[in-house]
């Protein structure tokens, strides 16, 4: 254990991310180091370091590709041609899909770090103030919450992994269960993270109260998820002014809105702690990276572009359409003009685009340090009138109306005096386009609900120049289509995953 010291205060000389990103092994470099919590500056632990790693590094490969394929590509919201990503825009994933397949060992590395973490912990325990035990326990928890959250709604049982040095092969537990242990460790995190950030980005108990809100809704549990949002309203996080500061200027990364956000950070000599979105989303050809990246590999499907109304602000900086000008982009040849040739559905994605080396010191071939944001404010304010909605058609209550239209009015939109489930869905289709909350927003509207939504998507693309010769094409989901299926490489690992989920022993 007297490595973990040695790492840590080598962290204080050196970044965090230059640090952890050598190797997924780091705790098992030998040290001969005497160091003790004694030795550590007031108020720090030797574990903080290793809870930093956790905003980043084991959710590289999720973020690399996985979660806009599932959460956007999968539903309708996106369109591809390349291989891999075209089995999710087919509707027709199988369990070799590599994507599939890296997604899933990313949020299992989550939950093993985590694990990880929690059990270091617990063998120092005796040595540390039971603040920071507690603080390292539940952002082990909160991380760990959110992987399993993110496996549940994808691939439907799983098996729960609850401490490090678990079996080797442990059998799928029951999706109840896997909520359930869901709830239980976010409902420890509100309970023992801070109120306030301690740092810039680190999540407080407001951010595990809008995952465990989330939750809820999942669920249908709607009067636990107002309780939650009511909370959170309010305190410390708001709407920013910019929308698109969100997602294409790193220097704006944690800002009021975000809540829960990937930490990313591009080094040029380090692969694994950067943000890899850009290479795959500006348009091919284009140079805006200034490098061999940039390859436009999903663009936005005509369903997702005919889901703006007219004169939303969202839309410029969310989605290129021809003509639409960027001044900030390409400033060295006086800004990029976009035009509808560059893709067979007539537009490109903007969001998660920050430009070039030329223009900024952060951006490297496949390495922006744009943060990844998994939980904002808006998210929460939609949350809360969902919650008031409660599964009804439609609501006219005073405080759903007051969240749903704070959203809209930052988008330029004139506020709504009824509101209607459809309008709450459709508003977060939008807000939330290429952030990997579609699929999952429509499994919670339910499978029938969902399955004639999709229906009636135009998925297909334009095969000629002046983009106007439609290739229309439709995907109606079959009966498997609301659980993914499980990565061949880990059943072949594992064989007992074939095998009925069991329940959890909790005891």
């Amino acid at each position: 254990m007297k490595k973990l010291f040695k790492l840590f205060m080598m962290g204080m000389l050196i970044p965090l991310l230059s640090l952890f990103s050598c190797s997924d092994d780091f705790l098992d470099a030998p040290s001969e180091n005497q160091l003790t919590p004694a030795d550590l500056p007031e108020g720090v632990t030797a574990f903080d370091g290793i809870a930093e790693s956790l905003y980043f590094k084991p959710w590289f490969t999720f973020n690399d590709k996985f979660l806009i394929a599932v959460g956007d590509m999968y539903a309708g919201n996106a369109f591809s041609f390349d291989g891999a990503y075209a089995q999710f825009k087919d509707a027709q994933v199988t369990s070799q899909n590599p994507i599939l397949t890296e997604g899933y060992v990313s949020l299992f590395s989550v939950v093993d770090q985590s694990n990880n973490l929690m059990s270091l912990v617990e063998e120092r325990k005796s040595e540390l103030p039971e603040a920071s035990y507690k603080k390292a326990i539940a952002i082990s928890r909160f991380m760990r919450a959110n992987a399993y959250f993110y496996l549940v709604r994808t691939f439907g049982a799983v098996p729960i992994i609850s401490k490090a040095g678990s079996a080797a092969q442990p059998k799928r537990n029951l999706v109840a269960d896997v909520y359930k242990f869901i709830k239980q460790d976010l409902e420890y995190a509100v309970e023992n993270l801070p109120e306030k950030p301690l740092k810039k980005g680190y999540v407080t108990k407001y951010v595990a109260m809008g995952i465990l809100a989330k939750v809820h809704l999942t669920l249908n549990e709607y009067g636990e998820s107002l309780a939650l949002t009511q909370q959170i309203i309010g305190n410390q996080y708001k709407l920013i002014q910019e929308y698109g500061n969100l997602f294409s200027s790193p220097e704006n990364n944690n800002s009021a809105e975000s809540m829960f956000a990937l930490q990313w950070k591009a080094i040029a000599t380090e692969w694994g702690t950067q943000n890899t979105n850009q290479a795959y989303i500006v348009p091919g050809g284009t140079g805006i990276t200034g490098g061999g990246d940039g390859w436009g590999v999903y663009l936005p499907s005509i369903s997702l572009q005919a889901g703006f109304e007219p004169n939303d602000t969202r839309k410029k900086n969310t989605i290129m359409t021809d003509g639409d000008f960027y001044p900030e982009l390409l400033k060295n040849q006086g800004g990029f003009t976009y035009k509808k040739i560059l893709s067979s559905t007539g537009a490109n994605f903007r969001k998660y685009i920050v430009g070039s080396a030329a223009e900024r010191n952060d951006v490297f071939f496949m390495r922006t340090s744009q943060n990844t944001i998994i939980l904002r404010y808006s998210d929460v304010l939609l949350m809360h009138a969902e919650a008031i909605l409660a599964g009804a058609g439609s609501t006219t209550s005073a405080d759903a109306l007051i969240a749903f239209n704070e959203v809209r009015s930052r988008a330029g939109l004139p506020a709504k005096t009824i509101l209607t489930r459809d309008d709450l869905f459709n508003e977060r289709r939008v807000e939330f386009a290429l952030e990997g909350q579609y699929f999952f927003d429509l499994k919670r509207r339910g499978i029938a609900e969902a399955t004639a939504i999709i229906s009636q998507q135009e998925v297909g693309f334009y095969s000629d120049d002046a983009r106007t010769d439609l290739v229309s094409r439709k995907i109606t989901p079959g009966n498997n289509y609301f659980e993914l299926p499980l990565p061949q490489s880990a059943i072949d690992t594992n064989p007992s995953l074939l095998e009925p989920p069991v329940p959890f022993n909790f005891n």
